[in-house]
């Protein structure tokens, strides 16, 4: 996937200076920057772990950055944060969220396009990540049209409804929007 987004985002806007990266700390882009002095004090003093903890070092599968932020900020933007999943699984979905939320509760300026990628092949199990309250802004199916066509000729009535909401409110989409959606975001 990283190779994907870095060959196509420079052809859809070449105007942007894209960095796309696999496995970067957010402390590492202009938005969360701030967190690295709060793991500075972390680190020397174990106590404000209770209070603070860790969970805001967040590894992103993969990021997309566009650099730099500023003249006054040598850090790269935060474009997008995608999360890579297989298939989901209830926790999977929990640390999904909860990246999520923190991303957003940490950041300093606009928010990154936060999404994840996912072969699942269950629409319920879709359901349980495209649902939600805007942690996720949506979940891109690396086989959309073939499993639309399987949900149509097999899926039970749980699925179809599954499948269509998610797709009806466009919180499931096919991954093959993707790196547009981010050149355009």
């Amino acid at each position: 996937m990283r190779d994907d987004l870095a060959a196509a985002l420079p052809l859809l806007d070449p105007r942007k200076s894209w960095e796309v990266g696999r496995g970067k700390i957010i402390t590492g882009f202009a938005q969360y920057s701030h967190l690295a002095e709060i793991d500075v004090l972390v680190r020397q003093h174990p106590d404000l772990r209770v209070t603070i903890g860790r969970d805001y070092l967040i590894k992103p599968d993969v990021t997309v950055g566009i650099s730099p932020a500023s003249a006054l900020d040598p850090h790269p933007f935060l474009h997008a944060a995608i999360s890579c999943k297989w298939t989901i699984r209830s926790d999977r979905v929990q640390n999904i969220r909860h990246e999520c939320n923190q991303m957003i509760r940490h950041r300093r300026g606009r928010q990154p396009h936060l999404v994840t990628v996912t072969a699942e092949p269950l629409p319920s199990r879709l359901a349980s990540i495209a649902r939600g309250t805007g942690e996720v802004d949506a979940v891109y199916h690396i086989a959309f049209d073939a499993l639309a066509a399987s949900v149509d000729e097999y899926g039970n009535e749980d699925q179809v409804a599954a499948w269509n909401e998610c797709v009806g409110q466009r919180r499931l989409l096919d991954y093959s929007v993707l790196a547009d959606t981010i050149a355009r975001w």
